[in-house]
């Protein structure tokens, strides 16, 4: 078995990293591992997600935020007791998979967080579909579709709910959408189950943005973008499972102070 690192490149990141590969028993390996460290907050993890797909990833949270972090600054030494004796268990988490033409060009990525189609200097005209059946002609700033992990994230920003990671959905939420007397829309999260697809068919102009977690796309024009949930795509690891309450409770109603 191999192991690659990934830090946020601070001090006390570089210190726990430069101490874990002093006890690692296993080879160090960056171009194809089986396990990836990933010290820092969630940002950090969500790089190794996307660098290191196929791997069991080791969050050790060290940041702002750790809701995706399974182990912290105290739980070096278990951390590294787990790997050298593959005492470990994992958990999988389920993204959102994107697939667009960008200017003649297919692309086809996965969110571990969510992906958004959003216009910031001028209002978006979207047809919204589920599985091929029309929802709503949507007009406003964009929309965002995030898992049930990514709910915690900009979704609970835009007042979307905050899901249970326990369910495989995916949400579907607006914003800043436009409702007046000649324009409607649902104005309201939508939770889709694993099997639908939604297509956002662009029918406005000017200059937009794809974000497919912390990587971005920029188009002039965008025909159709499809979003459909994969579950089981991203291997976490862990040695005790904080539960889903007491990572709410933690990165969002407990006061550091």
């Amino acid at each position: 078995m191999t192991y690659t690192t990934i830090t946020r490149d601070k001090d006390k990141s570089l210190e726990i990293i430069n101490y874990i590969k002093s006890k690692l028993t296993i080879k160090e390996d960056e171009a194809n591992p089986d396990y990836v460290i990933a010290v820092g907050g969630d940002g950090t993890i969500i790089n190794a997600v996307h660098k290191y797909p196929s791997s069991i990833i080791f969050g050790i949270h060290t940041g702002h935020l750790g809701f995706y972090a399974n182990y912290d600054q105290n739980d070096v030494d278990i951390l590294i007791n787990d790997i050298n004796n593959n005492e470990f268990k994992t958990i999988s988490l389920g993204v959102v998979c994107a697939s667009f033409n960008n200017n003649g060009k297919e692309v086809y990525d996965y969110a571990l967080n969510e992906v958004t189609l959003v216009s910031p200097l001028r209002t978006l005209i979207l047809n919204v579909s589920i599985d091929n059946e029309f929802l709503e002609r949507y007009r406003g700033t964009g929309i965002c579709v995030s898992t049930p992990t990514g709910s915690t994230a900009y979704n609970k920003s835009l007042h979307g709910s905050v899901i249970d990671d326990r369910l495989e959905v995916m949400q579907l939420t607006e914003m800043a959408s436009i409702n007046s007397t000649s324009y409607r829309t649902l104005s309201s999260s939508i939770l889709l189950s694993k099997d639908r697809t939604i297509s956002l068919t662009d029918i406005s102009k000017g200059k937009k943005f794809i974000t497919i977690d912390n990587i971005f796309y920029e188009v002039d024009e965008i025909s159709k973008l499809d979003i459909k949930f994969e579950p089981n795509k991203i291997k976490m690891a862990y040695h005790n499972k904080n539960s889903f309450i007491d990572r709410i409770s933690r990165t969002f109603l407990i006061s550091k102070e």
